[in-house]
């Protein structure tokens, strides 16, 4: 690749200047070998020419000198170099092979053809710079090392890693397993140090413990409601007893009503005021002769008969005297008056009866007989009107009022206070005491009559107040509204006007509605927490659970592909409280990674292998690196690190990547490996050519011998490029060496790369020259191919 020099400045200082500065030891032993030659030329020059010499002589005798010794010295090299091909000498193959070695990797660096094809020349010092540099494999895994591609980056160089490998895998093998035991040390060292199975039973604490906290509030409501349900039992504990309690209240409230209109009446009657009760005969006379025959005979009160007893009728003849008149008729005289005097409480008590007698027929819907026995009810009013003097009638007017009103307020048919009172013949109620309760409490949409006028008697009873209560708190329970508070509130809002008369009650049964909504959302919480942290697919708990210790990387894949992967992880790490439960989750997805990662044939020494690319791509995944992300919320920069290392470690190796599209790169590794002219068919060739007497069998050995030779030189120096070149591919520094030993540019110092006489390389020569110089021990080339 070394340019030609374009003027004379530039060849004298490529021949002279530049060796010199590059090489100055070879410089001067050349130098001096040939100022040697030369001057011993000249004086056997000078000699021979005895009394003619001179200029002519010792001129011609330096130039033959020095043409002299390169002679000797080249065909001395020649020779050498001949017989180290057949022998397989060590310091042939290590110039050789090394400068073989250096044009293979400048003929295939990418950078190095761009910068020829720029400039005209090649300088190899940038590239073993590059090849100096650590790849990012390198820095990320300490004791890694990288090949020629991975430093470079170059996709030609890497083409050449992977046929060179391809060729002689031996230091490609031995590179993988320094790099296979960097990788794993690297790998345990970012390893989080946690227990999975400590994680497990962490969580699987927390889970109880939850499970068990909700079970407390529970009981604890539950408590609280039952304290409210036992202060809320019915003291009256059944209908009956209610029912008594509440018409004994009432019963009294009534008698007291009563006691009130007979004392009224009773300073009527303790006044014993006599009335003509004829007057009150001939009223109930006229009632008698207007009624039909058949209401007189089926309804007429006995009451009715009252005045005529008490006051007989009149005779309807006068009496005899015995005496006659002039005419000698008799004397006749007015029957004596009849006293028909009789108390006034004569006629209260039969007012009193007749008004019984009505009350008993409308309770029991004789209509026609209750109407008949008013229209003697009438007469004794209109007749105590008019037979009592005035303050009697006062005192009347004011005693009948009271007695309507309290038939208006208890004797009303068809009231729940009359019905409750209403007594049955021969004694007791006809209400059954149990159908007393609930006649009084009643809804906001029921017979609320009956309830205000139970309260406006008798309210203000405790045997009342505690019987409608009671019905209340019964009913509540029977109904099973304790166990639902909605419906509870529906029916205590039914029965407001009944309630906002106690309202002490409705604060009990406010506070056990609400009791029992505590208690249900306390068992629907402690239910749905036992079921969602103990069934599969209903909380991440119990999805990791149903794993035991043993399969907790199938645990971490549930946890990944959960719905919400970072806030399922979250949720775990606080349920088996987080602090070492992170570090053993961390665990446990690590083992995740690494059987993704992990490949089935170990190295061989023993060691596991990792596919970072699977690696990577798993931690790339969305739903993996969120749950990542929430394990290494605490210690972002050693999940970073741990991304980096497997970013690198898939980048890595590119060189396996380089071979031809479409093929196994089997090509690649076998080209040039066959040579045909000593293959079994060339050499049969060759037999029957003897045979046939085209050539004899002297020129047949000596061609097979010669071909023989020049192979196996070129077999030797293959072999030992091959090795050298395996070598710098897996070896970057080792190949920075080779560049700078054999840069062009400096080479181009040293004689451009000219061939020599005797078909010796320039190079070779001087190296020889310098034998002195560079042991032989010391040159890393040689020392490498023997090491093979």
């Amino acid at each position: 690749m070394a340019s030609a020099p374009r003027t004379m400045g530039e060849a004298v200082q490529g021949k002279l200047v530049q060796p010199a500065a590059v090489a100055p030891g070879s410089f001067a032993a050349r130098e001096t070998a040939y100022a040697g030659g030369a001057g011993t030329g000249a004086g056997l020059a000078n000699e021979i020419a005895g009394e003619n010499r001179g200029g002519v002589s010792d001129f011609v005798g330096s130039v033959l000198g020095a043409l002299g010794v390169g002679l000797a010295s080249g065909t001395g090299r020649a020779v050498g170099t001949l017989a180290a091909g057949a022998t397989g000498s060590p310091k042939l193959a290590s110039d050789a092979a090394g400068e073989a070695v250096a044009d293979r990797i400048i003929n295939a660096s990418t950078d190095l053809q761009e910068q020829h094809a720029r400039t005209g020349t090649v300088d190899a010092q940038q590239l073993a710079d590059v090849l100096r540099t650590p790849a990012p494999v390198e820095t990320a895994v300490p004791g890694y090392r990288a090949n020629i591609g991975d430093r470079t980056g170059d996709p030609s160089l890497a083409t050449m890693a992977f046929e060179q490998d391809a060729r002689a895998a031996g230091a490609a093998n031995l590179r993988h397993e320094g790099n296979a035991v960097a990788v794993n040390t690297r790998m345990a060292g970012m390893a989080p140090q946690g227990d999975p199975a400590e994680f497990r039973a962490a969580l699987q604490a927390g889970v109880d413990q939850q499970i068990d906290d909700a079970m407390l509030q529970e009981d604890l409501v539950r408590q609280n409601f039952d304290a409210l349900m036992q202060d809320l039992t019915p003291s009256l504990g059944t209908p009956q007893v209610r029912g008594n309690s509440i018409r004994s209240g009432l019963a009294d409230a009534y008698e007291a009503a009563q006691q009130n209109v007979r004392d009224k009446y009773a300073v009527i009657d303790q006044a014993n005021t006599p009335v003509d009760i004829g007057p009150l005969r001939e009223l109930f006379e006229q009632v008698d002769a207007g009624l039909p025959v058949n209401d007189a005979q089926r309804f007429r009160p006995t009451e009715a008969s009252t005045p005529a007893l008490l006051a007989p009728a009149k005779p309807e003849a006068p009496i005899s005297t015995g005496v006659l008149d002039a005419d000698g008729r008799p004397i006749l005289r007015d029957p004596p008056p009849v006293d028909q005097t009789v108390p006034y409480r004569e006629v209260a008590s039969i007012r009193s009866g007749l008004t019984d007698d009505a009350l008993k027929q409308r309770a029991a819907k004789e209509n026609q007989a209750a109407r008949v026995t008013d229209m003697y009810r009438e007469q004794v009013d209109n007749f105590s009107d008019q037979a009592l003097p005035e303050d009697m009638r006062a005192a009347l007017t004011d005693a009948r009022a009271a007695r309507r009103d309290v038939a208006d307020r208890f004797e009303r048919p068809g009231t729940g206070i009359a019905e409750t009172l209403r007594p049955r013949e021969g004694g007791d109620y006809r209400m059954d005491p149990s159908a007393v309760p609930g006649r009084f409490a009643q809804p906001d949409s029921g017979r609320l009559d009956d309830l205000q006028a139970l309260l406006r008697e008798a309210g203000g009873d405790p045997r009342v107040r505690d019987g409608l209560a009671d019905e209340v708190i019964a009913d509540v329970r029977a109904r099973g509204l304790t166990e639902k508070p909605d419906a509870l509130a529906k029916y205590l809002d039914d029965r407001s006007v009944l309630l906002s008369n106690f309202p002490e009650l409705r604060q009990k049964l406010d506070a056990t509605g609400a009791a029992a909504r505590e208690v249900q959302a306390a068992q629907k919480t402690s239910r749905e927490t036992q079921k969602g942290l103990t069934t599969p697919n209903r909380s991440p708990e119990a999805n990791y659970l149903q794993y035991g210790d043993e399969r907790a990387a199938d645990a971490v894949r549930g946890l990944v592909n959960a719905k919400d992967p970072k806030a399922a992880t979250r949720q775990l790490l606080t349920t088996a409280g987080d602090g070492a439960a992170r570090e053993d989750l961390r665990t446990a997805f690590w083992q995740e990674v690494t059987r993704r990662g992990e490949m089935d044939a170990p190295t061989t020494t023993g060691e596991p292998r990792w596919n970072a690319k699977k690696i990577r791509r798993f931690l790339d995944d969305p739903k993996a690196s969120a749950v990542a992300d929430e394990l290494w919320a605490d210690d972002p920069q050693a999940l970073a690190d741990i991304k980096n290392v497997f970013d690198a470690l898939s980048r890595a190796e590119g060189s396996t990547r380089a071979r031809a599209p479409g093929t196994s790169g089997t090509g690649q590794a076998l080209s040039g490996k066959f040579d045909p002219s000593m293959s079994t068919a060339s050499l049969a060739s060759r037999a029957r050519s003897v045979n046939r007497g085209q050539l004899s069998p002297t020129i047949a050995i000596v061609d097979v011998a010669s071909t023989w030779l020049r192979n196996k030189s070129k077999q030797v120096q293959a072999r030992a490029i091959d090795e050298l070149a395996a070598k710098a591919v897996n070896d970057p520094e080792f190949a920075a060496a080779l560049l700078e030993k054999h840069n062009p540019a400096t080479a181009a110092a040293r004689g451009r790369m000219l061939t020599q006489k005797y078909g010796l390389r320039w190079p070779t020569l001087v190296n020889n020259l310098e034998d002195d110089e560079d042991d032989e021990d010391d040159d890393p080339l040689l020392n490498a191919i023997r090491r093979k």
